[in-house]
C-alpha cells in the first residue's frame, strides 16, 4: 500500500521546541502498528545540516542501523520520531538542537547548536513483548547498552521449568549486530547493562528446544566494548581505529580464527 506525499507536518511538543515531521512516499507492511519504548528497529537513514551538508548516512554504507527506542542509544529526537513511524514508511525529521546535540555539537561534523534533518526509513522492528525478562537478579554498571558492532561478552544457563539444565555457556562473545545463534540472547543484551544479571522466561518459538516447552534462561552481560561510531571521530581518530580492526583481523587470521577474522575486515570496510 502507497502513502501518498503529505505536505503538511505535525509537530510533537517537548521542552521550548517541536520535532517536525514530514511524511515522504513508502510502502507500510504488516499493519498500522508502531514500535513502543523498548523495542527494537532497523532504519536506513541519512543526515544533514539545514545548509545540506550530509554528517552521516547508513545508506552509503549498505547496511542498516539498529537500536532500541527509549534506552539512551540514540538522540532524543530519535527516540520521539521513531516511535511514530510504521514498518516500510519514509519520513523526514527536523531536530532541534535541544533534543539532539545541543551547545556542544558533535565534533568534528556536527557544530554546535545545530538543528538537524534525518532522511528516515524504518525497515523493520521487533517487540520487547518477545521476550519476557522476569526479573533482574543483580544491577548493571551506569547506563549504556551495548548496540551495533558493539563486542559482548556472555554467560549463560539455559533450564527448563523442571529445573533440567539444557545448556550452560561461561563465555559466548559476539557482536550485537551479528547476532548469537539463540535469538534470546540476541535479543536480551540489547537491553542490558554491563555487570546486568536476569533471568528471562522465553516463549517456545524463541528457544530453540521441543515445541510448546518454555525456557528460563539466566543471563549475565560480563562485558561489552563499545565500538566508537564513525561520526564521533576525527580524521587521525578514524586512521588509528581502522589501524587497529586490521591488526585484530590479522591477529585472529594467524589463529585460525577466521569467521572472528573476517568480522574484523567487515568492520574495517564499514569504519
Amino acid at each position: 500500500m502507497s502513502i501518498r506525499p503529505v505536505r503538511s507536518v505535525r509537530r510533537r511538543r517537548s521542552g521550548t521546541r517541536d520535532l517536525r515531521r514530514s511524511w515522504l512516499r513508502g510502502e507500510i507492511r504488516d499493519g498500522w502498528e508502531t514500535p513502543k519504548v523498548g523495542d527494537e528497529v532497523e532504519v536506513h537513514y541519512t543526515g544533514t545540516l539545514l545548509d545540506g551538508t550530509k554528517f552521516d548516512s547508513y545508506r552509503d554504507r549498505g547496511m542498516p542501523f539498529t537500536f532500541n527506542i527509549g534506552q539512551g542509544q540514540v538522540i532524543r529526537g530519535w527516540d520521539q520520531g521513531i516511535k511514530t513511524m510504521k514498518k516500510g514508511e519514509n519520513a523526514i525529521f527536523t531536530i532541534p538542537t535541544e533534543l539532539a546535540y545541543g551547545e556542544s555539537g558533535s565534533p568534528p561534523t556536527i557544530p554546535p547548536n545545530a538543528t538537524l534533518k534525518f532522511d528516515v526509513e524504518l525497515l523493520s522492528w521487533s517487540s520487547v513483548k518477545d521476550i519476557c525478562k522476569d526479573e533482574i537478579l543483580t544491577e548493571g554498571e551506569k547506563w549504556e547498552n551495548p548496540k551495533g558492532l558493539d563486542e559482548v561478552l556472555v554467560k549463560y544457563e539455559a533450564r527448563f521449568e523442571d529445573g533440567t539444565v539444557i545448556s550452560k555457556v561461561e563465555a559466548a562473545e559476539f557482536t550485537v549486530k551479528d547476532g548469537f545463534f539463540c535469538p534470546t540472547l540476541s535479543k536480551a543484551v540489547k537491553t542490558m547493562k554491563k555487570g546486568e544479571k536476569l533471568l528471562l522466561t522465553v516463549k517456545p518459538q524463541y528457544g530453540f528446544v521441543p515445541p510448546n516447552s518454555i525456557v528460563v534462561y539466566e543471563v549475565e552481560l560480563v562485558s561489552f566494548v563499545k565500538d566508537k561510531e564513525s561520526w564521533d571521530m576525527n580524521n587521525a581518530e578514524k586512521i588509528e581505529a581502522a589501524a587497529k580492526k586490521k591488526e585484530e583481523g590479522n591477529g585472529l587470521f594467524k589463529l585460525g580464527k577466521y569467521a572472528k577474522a573476517s568480522k574484523r575486515y567487515e568492520r574495517l570496510q564499514s569504519s
